[in-house]
């Protein structure tokens, strides 16, 4: 300004764009610096991550490496006490049964093998192919199965003509089988539904020394039909086993009652109590019968037509 006086004359316009080209003077004067400090900070940065890259790789495969592999392994085997204890838990336990009792068979020539099998697991259930060892052989295997929380004899008729002195069961082929919760929640339920075969009369009438009857009513109180159900009835004489029989129908519908009987021929064991158990493996399509049903008739014979 003239005479050295203040610029306290300028317009409003004129003092704002004085500021703004102060800025942009200042900006312009220092850009250069803020970006080389920019590209200061991020090239060390850069080498700030590529140290600690290489620190962390130096460390995990060479100075820690045995550290590392030792951390792993212990990690995988943190909690195995307690996976092996809940898989025990869940896991089927073994089968098991008791002596095998030789008894003579109804024909007064051979003799009979059976043995009580139980099986203790609620959600599993089992097939198995089964034997008994002789001290001069082995008898032909048998297919056989046990259902969840079942207790049932294996038997095999007329198993020698001799009767052995030892003989002993042999189980083989065990294949476990569980019940899927989702399919069937409630298995014991499920079961009593499915067997629901309530018996009565159940007799063991001797006729003569050499000559008895067996019967018993069967009612199947279940809505499912059975194809050729089998029961094995254990005559009983006090603890042992003195007889078994195998009785087998051609079929149970449901809702239906029947007698079934067979005779004994041989000489009759004392019998104190008599006990019939089901053949039905319930998880098997097998042991059931097929929906009856009528065949449709020809639609055309129901309608005559002039010609």
């Amino acid at each position: 300004m003239p005479n050295g006086q203040p610029d306290t004359f300028l317009k409003p316009e004129e003092k704002e764009f004085q500021k703004v080209y102060e800025r942009s003077l200042w900006w312009i004067n220092h850009r250069n610096l803020f970006k080389n400090i920019g590209l200061i900070i991020l090239a060390v940065f850069d080498a700030g991550l590529l140290l600690y890259t290489g620190w962390v790789l130096l460390d995990t495969y060479a100075l820690s490496f045995g550290k590392e592999q030792t951390a792993v392994a212990n990690l995988v085997l943190t909690g195995q006490s307690e996976l092996h204890d809940f898989s025990d838990t869940v896991a089927a336990k073994p089968l098991t049964f008791g002596e095998v009792f030789v008894t003579p068979a109804g024909d007064q020539k051979n003799y009979d093998l059976s043995v009580l099998i139980s099986n203790s697991n609620t959600d599993w259930y089992a097939t198995f192919t089964y034997s008994f060892v002789l001290k001069d052989g082995e008898t032909a295997s048998q297919s056989g199965f046990i259902l969840p929380s079942e207790e049932r004899p294996l038997v095999l008729l007329q198993a020698t003509e001799s009767k052995p002195t030892t003989v002993s069961l042999n189980l083989s082929d065990v294949q476990w089988h569980r019940v899927d919760p989702h399919e069937i929640y409630d298995y014991p339920t499920w079961g009593r539904e499915h067997l629901n075969l309530p018996l009565s009369d159940v007799s063991f009438a001797r006729e003569t020394d050499t000559s008895a009857v067996l019967s018993f009513t069967v009612e199947n109180a279940s809505a499912y039909s059975y194809w050729q159900p089998s029961f094995v009835a254990v005559l009983w004489r006090g603890s042992a086993i003195g007889g078994v029989m195998r009785l087998t129908t051609a079929g149970l519908t449901s809702g239906e009652e029947k007698q079934i009987s067979a005779r004994w021929l041989g000489t009759v064991p004392a019998v104190t109590k008599v006990e019939v158990y089901p053949e039905i493996n319930i998880f098997s399509t097998d042991a059931y019968s097929s929906l009856q049903g009528e065949n449709p008739e020809d639609i055309r014979t129901k309608f005559r037509t002039s010609h």
